[in-house]
Order: C-alpha cells, then structure tokens, then sequence
C-alpha cells in the first residue's frame, strides 16, 4: 500500500474547514494538522496522525463556530469519513510496511472499507431524514429534551459496551 492514497482524506480534512470559514486561526490550526498528518505517514506511525486528526477536528469546530454559515451535513460527513479513511489508510501502511500482501487481503480490506462507509452514508441520510421530520413534529421547547436523549443513547450504549468488555476480560 502506498502512501499516496493518504494524501486526499488529508487535503479534505484540511481543506473543509478552511473552505467553510477561511480566516487566519482556521488555517494555521489546520496547517498544523496537516503537518502531522504528513509527519505521521512518512514516520509511519500513527501517533501524529492521530494528533493530526484531533487537531482537524478542533480546526472544523473552529470554523463552524467561526463562520456565519450554520451546520452542513454533507459537509460534516465528508470530514468525518475523510478522517476515518485517513485512520484507516494510516494504519494499514503502518502494518504493512515492507511486507508483501496478498492480492486478495487488498480487495478484502478494501470492501471492507467501502461497506463501512457505504453504512456510514447510509445512517447519515437516515438520520438526517429523521431529524427533518422529528423537526416538524416537536415542538421548539422539546427539541432540546429529544436531543439530550440522542446524546445519552450512545453515550450509554459505549459505557454498557465498556461494562461488558471489561467483564468478559476479568473472568
């Protein structure tokens, strides 16, 4: 695997932010987090990557917090599966650097990625309609109760997942 691919997701999650707030805080956060994006991937570890992809992110809440422009769905999805795509791609060059993969690991890994983000897509524009109707249906002073509850669900989720995990490793 080449470390070529690694260069879209990178230009995406740097270039997003800028293009929906361009201002001076925008791009030097983002510069910085291309910078260790690209320090990550000639390194080969994924540690820079990693604090590359956090440092995006904070360049994206940045920018939208920045920016008169409100909320962009596509746009906010297309970070986020640029930014796993980018952890994705990391990781595989890091582990299989300098061993010789199989043809059909390749195209294994590959569909594997491309049906996660297939389902990825899919849940955003399900959600997205969901949100549209439950918009409709709720009246103001109730969004912000049905929204602290879509926040609890996977919070909860993650914490019983945890819980479990870490029974099943004790036993």
């Amino acid at each position: 695997m080449t470390r070529s691919w690694t260069a879209l997701p990178i230009i995406v999650i740097a270039g997003l932010p800028v293009w929906t707030a361009p201002s001076a805080p925008v791009l030097l956060v983002e510069a910085a987090a291309g910078l260790f994006c690209v320090l990550g991937i000639l390194r080969h570890a994924l540690t820079p990557v990693v604090a590359g992809g956090a440092l995006a992110t904070i360049g994206y809440a940045l920018a939208l917090w920045s920016g008169a422009a409100g909320v962009d769905i596509v746009g906010a999805a297309v970070f986020g599966i640029a930014l796993l795509v980018l952890l994705d791609l990391s990781d595989g060059a890091r582990r299989w650097h300098g061993a010789d993969i199989a043809a059909e690991v390749v195209r294994a890994q590959l569909a594997y990625w491309l049906g996660r983000t297939a389902i990825i897509i899919a849940a955003v524009a399900l959600l997205s309609l969901c949100s549209a109707v439950l918009a409709g249906l709720v009246p103001a002073g109730g969004r912000a109760i049905v929204a602290g509850r879509g926040v609890l669900i996977p919070f909860a989720a993650a914490l019983c997942a945890g819980i479990v995990r870490g029974t099943r490793r004790g036993a």
